[in-house]
This record gives structure tokens, C-alpha cells and sequence, in this order.
């Protein structure tokens, strides 16, 4: 309760010096500027709104009758700048306005120079001080418009946009996002699977696609699990229009992000305009993998001549072919060794290294994506959208392994005299009778997603009312089952020396055995696995929004009922007879597959070694039959689960704007109510039979927001936010479920919690934007979130059919927090001469701190930093477009994230400090005709991973990818 009250006087603390600083500031910077104004406006023709507006605010307000023709502008309540308005009346369009030396407001068109296309950026883009109209197009004009949104938004948001199809900033839309102020990601296999936000992981984050709860495939690959993180390696990017970060939430969007909401917009035919037909064909090369991949992608949208009726038809084809040169499975372990033989412990506790895997990875992907929407718009009153989304994305996966440096003749069995202690850890030794296995994994993996929408609006006499409903699954399955080839025997003396993390790899040699001799080991076993997710979600909602008059300038309110199912299934069985002792001859073994596994890497160890051949180990395991067609085993029930969730929120939200001492204040205030309740399916294992077990929670969360922008001047706003937020816990650690690991030497197990709480925090946001120029900006802010429970991986004792094993289960933690700056920069050279006017940048760095309460399995507490954050990141980008050229190379890093302050104990591993180099080269040679080079990592950068003081615990090559191709658009 104290500590609670700290973080909330200290929350209030760092708000109030916030706002007083940027008072300041904001008091110095505004001088003599236009005073707000009320204004009651009606939807009406854009000639006739801004007619209104003249009269209403006393200013002059030009524009030629021809500029606004045909334009329609919105209803417009509150009071604000003259400015402000007009900006807000021309949204969307091809104006732009600017502020006379006499004080009237001049709303014109843009003019495109040939061969260039005016952005529709809207009004923000220029401030009341510009003296000439600015277009900016391509790169440039997604960055314009997308900083025009986050301008208008009440709350604190952040936007990338695609210029076209097949047009995204980015292969990868997780990739394309990193370049937002406190995003990062997590890679596989090279490319961007998941999001963090503000240093949070994803499970902290809600993803949605066109406002609508989207399921969630789940990882079949191995036995860990994703929960509810988004996989955005599902979904091309080329379907995508833009994506949304919402860091701060209001009370109409959906519950469940501390870290924020992740909103991915498809294309849809009316936004377009116009009839499209645009193509786009690549072909890239990953350095590693030495292939060639192509990509390809289209989208056909016709628009009515009347603007009334549209269809829209994306549709992209890709494949990837991936190899990553790996350690993994190091492991490390707290204990004593005898240093001289006698067969006493004789040294200190220390860190002892107990096992490592070099593993090489390869996959061939193809994925394909399709995305379909009609629009009908008889009148201006009503509009009706359907839409669906099918992506399939089908990975073959084969892994290469072989175990060194294996511990389980530790803490005896080390030659005398050869051990390295320094600084607590052993850092090298000779071991005797040292046991190595040698494994190959083969699977194909499917993941499968889909979603279909639609939704209504009407809107007739200052009533807004829509209605939306969707269904969608995404499933994820094993088409052909997962099988392990495995070897194990012993291969006599081994040394081995460590390194610290970031310097070189282990060095590891056998003295008495050569890896790649094929007689070496004998068979252990086949390990099989088959294992798919369903995860299903349906939901429907009504909002209903009445526009006023006055300080309240519209009411919100809605409803929504969600229902999230996940099945988990998985079987595991292990085909041992025939394989089991059995020394098979070179006729069961494929030669190596690459010649330079581990090139450039400082180290010295085996990168080459027998490889089984799956088929013909497979045919010589005998009796497969009869344990296929045998009842699901204990582990098999143990495995699987049911998570059943049904949610039914409602809220209610105002906006408003007034005057405040010659600033314009807008925002909303509401309050969101979510009732959940969860039921939680599997089986529980009383030590000689698995038995069903079913637990029911009920819970209830009130949420309100509070979302504040004071708009000082034309070029400078603020914004205060204040929210109570909750993430709910992973699907996979409310299953009652309970996963042994397939080691011979470690025995470790993985449960869940049912009985978990929810995450919840109260979270303040605050920034200063200054839009300096034209598609330019500088935004500081600072955020805090206190955490008042949260979740974390304990690590215990656990016996199981007379076995010990290392259970490592989900407990409820204490309190939390989680508090941060970001900063920001965005700007359009335009103001230099030519030919440097087409240079742009852009940067952004994000600082975290956190720390949390964690209970000991032994009792009692302890306080630590959080798991999963990362402390620091930024961005840099720098780019060119000028004419027929574009280029752009960006730089994106994140520092160190820890996995383990004491909870999972030494079996997670941190991940280093990451840093990707990337570009985009583009060339016109038609106005309809584009010629692209990109590549992602160019630097080469790898990834590492440490326990404690930088102890060597993984290593990550995914190397360099090229590509070339084609766009074009008619």
C-alpha cells in the first residue's frame, strides 16, 4: 500500500513538473497569435462552411469558388482557432491554407509540377506562417500525412502510412513500425514477428485490423508459447494502408494494452478516389540462404463515376528461403566441481556452463495474402463496408543440432588442473566421458487467418449511430507432424573455453571423437509431434455519437460483446525401438549441407557433423503403428488446453474544446466498463493419471481516460493524457497445462496459472509537438505507468513420477512501473536549394526505466527492474526524393532486455543490444513505372545473448538480404 502510494505521489509529481516546464515553455514561445473562437458549423458544401466560419469568426477567409467545387466539408463544434478550423474543414483535400500578411486566411489548392503527385496530406502540413505552398510526394508524403494525423488525434498516437500497394516502408509491417518513437521488435528468422511498445513486450500490446479484434496464431514450432501476441509475419504488408500506434487509449477503443493498441488499416475503394490497377514484382537474396525469392502483389479498385459505390480486390504472392547459423541451449548452472579429482567439491559456488547447441536453421516459406472490400455510399448520410482478409502462410522447417560442452558429468568428472575459475564463473576445463547428441528437427508448419467484417453508419441530424460485426480464426497446425532424429553417446575427453558475450563464440574441441564419422553414436530415438491452435474471435458493437454545441461539442457511447476460444492440442510420442543402441551405417547420413556454418565468427568448434537422413531412420523404427493408433498419453493431455473468454464492454465519452486564457483546449473524457469471464480447460495430473480440470474466473475493470491538447499556437501544442489500463494474461499461461522437456540431462517443466490476475496500471502521457514546417516536427514527452499487479515466471521444485524437475509457472507479482522519455524529429529540407530541397530526416530515441516486486519460490520478496523491457532504443532515418529518385537508409537499435532477474533462474537467456542497417533505393523511369533496390541488415549485425555479467548464453547470424523489382501503377 505505501509502495502504491509512492508511485502515485511520484506519478503526480513528474506531471505537475511536466506541466509546469511546458507552461513555461509554451507561455514564451506564444506571442501574438489569433484568439479561439466558437464555432457551430453543419456538414455542408466546403464553399459554404468556410463562408460560415468568416462570419462566425470575424476573419477573412479567401478561396476561388472553383478551388472547393464539389467538396464537402464536416461538422465542426467547439471552440478553437480560426486557423484550426478552416484546417479541420479542408481535411482530407487537396488544399492547403496560409495565413496573408494582413491576417486573412488564403485557402487554395496545391499545384503539382509535371510528372509529380500533390499529396493529400491535409491541413497540417502547413503552418500560419508559410508564405508558399510546399508538395512533397512519395516517401515524404506518407510521412506528411501521417504526422497530419497524429497533429488532429486527441490522444497520443503515431502513424506510418503506404503510399501505395505493394508500397509500405518496409517488407514487414512489425519492420516498417520500428521506425515509430518507442517501437521496437523481436526478429525470426531475420524478420519482424512482434512489437514492443514504450520497452513493454508484445503480449503488452492489442492488435486490431480496421478497428476489429483479430485472432491470434499461436507458435507450433516447440514447446514455448506466444499467448496473445500478434505473429505480423502472417499478414503481408502490401494489404496494408497504414498502422496506427495508440499510446494513450480513449474510452471507445478496446481494453487490454498497457503497452498500446496496434491498428492495421487495409485499402478500401471510395478512400482511393478513383479507378487503380497497381502491380508490384521483387526478387530478394539472403545472403546465408543463397536463393532467390520472389514477391509479388497486385491491387484492382473501381470507384463509380458518382463516387457511390466501390470494389476493391489486393491479392499478394511471396516466398522467403532463410538459414540462420545459431548456439542456442546454453545453459548454465549455480554449483560446486572438484578441481583436483579426489571426488570432493572443493571449490566456491560458481557459474558452471552445462551444455551448448550449435544449430543450423533453414526454412523455405510461401505465403500468400488476399484482401477483398465493397463499399456503398448512396448519400452522405449512410455508408456500408464489407470486407475480409485471408492470409496462409506455409513454413519447411529443418534444424541441424549437435549438443558440446555437455554438463551432465559435471560438477565431477573434470580433468585436474584444468579448470578456469575467473570471477565466480567457469570459464573453461577438460572433461572426461563428456556425452553429446546429435539431432535433426523436420517439420511444415501452416499458419492460417482470416477475418470478415462489415459496418453501417448513419448519420442524420447531429446522430451518428454505427453498427459493426466480424468473425475470424487463425489457425495453426502441423501439416506433416514434427520429427526429431536423435543420437546420443559419449565421445570421451572434451575441453571447452568461454567468452563473454559480444567478443567470440565458445571454443569447443573433442579430443577423441571426429562428429562427422557417422558410426560415432548410437540411436536414442524419433521423437514426433503433431500440434495445432485454433484460436476463434467474434465480436459486434454499436456507437452512437451526438454533435453539440458549446464546450461539449459531441457525446459517445457504445457497446461491444467479444468472444475469444483457443483449443490447443499437441501429442508427443518417442519411436525408440529399433533406433534405440543401434549404430546405423553412412547409407542413414546426408552429407553437410553448407560449407561455411559460423563464418566470420571469432571461435573455434565443430561446424560440421553427421546428419541423419529422417526417411530412413524413420522406416527402421519398428512398432510406429501401434503407438500411433494408442489412447493420448498423460503428457499429451497435460499439453493441451481450452481457454474460453467473454467479454462485454461498454462506455461513454465526451469531447470538448474551449478557451483557456487565450489557448484552445480540446480533448475527451469517458470511462470504459469490461466484464470478463474465463474459463480455463485442460487436465491435471494428481501423479498417476491426468484428470480433467475446468476453472471459471469473473472479473470486472472500470477504465476511465482523460485526453487533453492545448493548442498554443498554430505551430505548438501540448497534450496531457491519464488512463487506467489492463492487459489481460497470455492464453497459454491460464491453461491448466503442464509441459515436461525432452532433455536426457536437465529435467525442466513448464506450467500455467489459471487463478492469474490481470495486469493493471494507471499510465499519464505527456508531450510537446511543435510543427515547425511543413511535414515537420519536434515532439518531447514523457510517460509513466503504475503497475499495480503484474505477472512474472517463478521457478520451483516440482516432483513428478519420482522425478525432480524445474517448474517454471506464471505467479502474480506486485506492484510495478514502468516510466520513460521519447523524443522526436521530422523534417522536410524544402528550404534548401536545388538539388538538396528533396532531403528529408527523421529520428527518434525512447529511454525506460522500470522496477517491480517479484516473490521468491522460498518466501518473501525482492525488487528488480522488469522482464521483456528494453531500456533504450532509437531510430535514424535519412532520406532523398527528388524527380525521378528516391532513397532512404535507416538505422534501428534497441539496447539490452532482460529475461531473468531471478524468477526463471539461469534458464532464460538476455538478449544483447541489437542494431539493424537498412535502405530503399527507388527509380522512375515512367511517371507509372518504378524500378526498387532495398536491403535489410546491411551492416551484418547478429544478435547475442548473456546471463548475468555477460556470460555467453546464444548467438544469432541471419545475415544480409538484397532485393530488386518492379512497381507499377495505372
Amino acid at each position: 500500500m505505501t509502495t502504491n502510494r509512492r508511485r502515485l505521489r511520484r506519478s503526480f509529481v513528474l506531471g505537475a513538473a511536466f506541466a509546469a516546464l511546458s507552461t513555461s515553455f509554451l507561455a514564451t514561445a506564444a506571442t501574438a497569435q489569433a484568439r479561439p473562437v466558437t464555432v457551430h458549423l453543419t456538414k455542408q458544401p466546403l464553399g459554404k462552411a468556410l463562408e460560415a466560419l468568416a462570419r462566425q469568426s470575424g476573419t477573412d477567409i479567401l478561396f476561388t469558388p472553383a478551388a472547393v467545387a464539389g467538396m464537402t466539408a464536416p461538422a465542426l463544434n467547439g471552440t478553437m482557432l480560426p486557423h484550426a478550423a478552416v484546417e479541420r474543414l479542408i481535411a482530407g483535400t487537396r488544399l492547403t491554407v496560409r495565413r496573408d500578411s494582413n491576417g486573412a486566411l488564403l485557402v487554395a489548392a496545391t499545384v503539382a509540377p509535371p510528372q509529380t503527385v500533390a499529396s493529400a496530406s491535409g491541413p497540417d502540413d502547413t503552418g500560419p506562417a508559410e508564405t508558399a505552398d510546399v508538395v512533397v510526394t512519395g516517401y515524404a508524403s506518407s510521412l506528411t500525412t501521417a504526422l497530419a494525423q497524429k497533429r488532429k488525434a486527441t490522444n497520443v498516437i503515431d502513424v506510418v502510412k503506404a503510399e501505395d500497394i505493394g508500397k509500405f516502408p518496409a517488407q514487414n509491417i512489425a519492420e516498417a513500425l520500428q521506425r515509430v518513437p518507442g517501437v521496437s521488435i523481436v526478429r525470426d528468422r531475420g524478420e519482424g514477428v512482434f512489437v514492443r511498445i514504450r520497452g513493454l513486450g508484445a503480449n503488452f500490446q492489442v492488435v486490431t485490423l480496421n478497428d476489429r479484434s483479430v485472432a491470434v496464431n499461436e507458435n507450433v514450432r516447440d514447446s514455448g508459447q506466444s499467448g496473445r501476441q500478434f505473429r505480423f509475419d502472417t499478414l503481408p504488408s502490401e494489404l496494408m494502408s497504414a498502422v496506427e500506434v495508440i499510446k494513450s487509449p480513449r474510452a471507445s477503443l478496446d481494453e487490454g494494452g498497457i503497452g498500446g493498441i496496434v491498428n492495421l488499416r487495409t485499402f478500401r475503394p471510395l478512400d482511393l478516389k478513383k479507378p487503380v490497377l497497381a502491380l508490384s514484382a521483387t526478387a530478394s537474396s539472403p545472403r546465408l540462404a543463397d536463393a532467390v525469392d520472389p514477391r509479388l502483389s497486385g491491387m484492382a479498385s473501381w470507384a463509380s463515376p458518382d463516387g457511390k459505390f466501390g470494389a476493391l480486390i489486393a491479392g499478394v504472392y511471396d516466398e522467403r528461403t532463410t538459414r540462420q547459423d545459431r548456439i542456442t541451449g546454453v545453459g548454465w548452472a549455480d554449483g560446486k566441481i572438484d578441481t583436483d579429482g579426489n571426488g570432493s567439491l572443493d571449490s566456491a559456488t560458481i557459474l558452471i556452463p552445462t551444455a551448448i547447441r550449435p544449430t543450423l536453421e533453414r526454412e523455405n516459406r510461401d505465403r500468400i495474402g488476399i484482401n477483398g472490400a465493397v463499399q456503398w455510399k448512396p448519400d452522405d448520410r449512410f455508408e456500408l463496408n464489407v470486407d475480409g482478409l485471408w492470409s496462409r502462410l506455409n513454413v519447411a522447417y529443418d534444424e541441424l543440432t549437435y549438443s558440446a560442452a555437455d554438463g551432465s558429468n559435471l560438477p565431477r568428472g573434470i580433468v585436474p588442473g584444468t579448470a578456469v575459475i575467473e570471477n565466480g564463473v567457469l570459464t573453461g576445463a577438460t572433461t572426461t566421458a563428456s556425452t553429446t547428441q546429435i539431432g535433426r528437427e523436420t517439420s511444415v508448419l501452416q499458419y492460417k487467418n482470416w477475418l470478415v467484417g462489415t459496418n453501417a453508419k448513419w448519420q442524420a441530424g447531429g446522430w451518428t449511430i454505427a453498427a459493426d460485426g466480424s468473425i475470424g480464426q487463425a489457425y495453426s497446425n502441423t501439416p506433416q507432424p514434427i520429427y526429431r532424429t536423435r543420437l546420443l553417446g559419449t565421445v570421451g575427453t572434451t575441453t571447452f573455453d568461454f567468452g563473454k558475450a559480444g567478443d567470440r563464440l565458445p571454443n569447443v574441441t573433442l579430443l577423441n571423437a571426429d562428429l562427422s564419422n557417422p558410426s560415432l553414436l548410437p540411436g536414442r530415438r524419433i521423437e514426433y509431434r503433431v500440434n495445432d491452435s485454433k484460436d476463434r474471435e467474434r465480436a459486434a458493437k454499436l456507437d452512437v455519437t451526438r454533435d453539440l454545441t458549446g464546450v461539449v461539442s459531441a457525446l459517445h457511447a457504445g457497446v461491444k460483446y467479444q468472444k475469444r476460444t483457443r483449443a490447443y492440442d499437441r501429442r508427443d510420442i518417442n519411436f525408440t525401438s529399433g533406433i534405440t543402441g543401434k549404430y546405423f551405417d553412412a547409407g542413414y547420413f546426408v552429407p553437410f549441407p553448407v560449407d561455411d556454418f559460423l563464418h566470420g565468427a571469432k571461435g573455434d568448434l565443430p561446424t560440421s557433423w553427421a546428419i541423419p537422413d529422417p526417411a530412413k531412420f524413420l522406416a527402421a523404427a519398428t512398432g510406429k503403428e501401434a503407438l500411433l493408433a494408442a489412447p493420448l498419453a498423460r503428457g499429451d493431455l497435460r499439453n493441451s488446453y481450452a481457454i474460453g473468454e467473454e467479454i462485454v464492454a461498454g462506455y461513454g465519452m465526451a469531447d470538448f474544446a474551449f478557451p483557456l486564457g487565450g489557448i484552445a483546449v480540446r480533448g475527451d473524457i469517458g470511462v470504459r466498463y469490461a466484464r470478463t469471464h474465463q474459463t480455463s480447460s485442460g487436465y491435471a495430473d494428481d501423479g498417476k493419471v491426468a484428470l480433467p480440470a475446468s476453472y471459471d474466473k469473473t472479473y470486472d475493470n472500470f477504465l476511465p481516460s482523460l485526453n487533453l491538447v492545448a493548442e498554443v499556437s498554430p505551430d505548438l501544442q501540448m497534450r496531457f493524457a491519464a488512463s487506467k489500463v489492463i492487459t489481460r494474461p497470455s492464453l497459454a499461461d491460464l491453461a491448466p497445462r503442464l509441459t515436461i522437456n525432452s532433455s536426457p540431462t536437465v529435467l525442466t517443466a513448464v506450467g500455467g496459472n489459471p487463478e492469474l490476475k490481470p495486469f493493471e496500471a494507471w499510465q499519464y502521457d505527456g508531450t510537446i509537438e511543435w510543427y515547425f514546417a511543413p511535414g515537420s516536427a519536434l515532439v518531447g514527452g514523457v510517460f509513466y505507468k503504475d503497475i499495480t499487479t503484474f505477472v512474472f515466471q517463478q521457478t520451483r521444485d516440482f516432483v513428478l513420477d519420482g522425478q525432480t524437475y524445474r517448474l517454471t509457472a506464471p505467479k502474480n507479482g506486485g506492484d510495478a512501473y514502468v516510466a520513460g522519455i521519447e523524443i522526436a524529429y521530422q523534417q522536410l529540407f524544402k528550404m534548401l536549394p536545388a538539388p538538396f530541397d528533396g532531403l528529408g530526416a527523421q529520428a527518434n530515441y525512447t529511454h525506460t526505466k522500470t522496477g517491480g516486486t517479484y516473490a521468491l519460490a522460498t518466501g518473501g520478496t525482492f525488487r528488480d527492474a522488469l522482464v521483456d523491457v528494453a531500456k533504450d532504443s532509437f531510430n535514424l532515418t535519412a532520406f532523398y526524393e527528388k524527380d525521378r529518385i528516391g532513397a532512404r537508409v535507416s538505422y534501428s537499435w534497441r539496447g539490452n532486455v532482460l529475461r531473468d532477474v531471478g524468477g526463471a533462474g539461469l534458464a532464460a537467456n538476455n538478449d544483447s543490444a541489437f542494431g539493424s542497417l537498412d535502405f530503399d533505393m527507388s527509380y522512375k523511369v515512367t511517371p507509372n513505372v518504378t524500378f526498387v533496390v532495398q536491403g535489410i541488415n546491411m551492416a551484418g549485425g547478429v544478435q547475442w545473448q548473456y546471463v548475468r555479467d555477460n556470460q555467453f548464453a546464444g548467438y544469432t547470424d541471419y545475415g544480409r538480404t538484397l532485393t530488386v523489382g518492379v512497381r507499377a501503377k495505372f
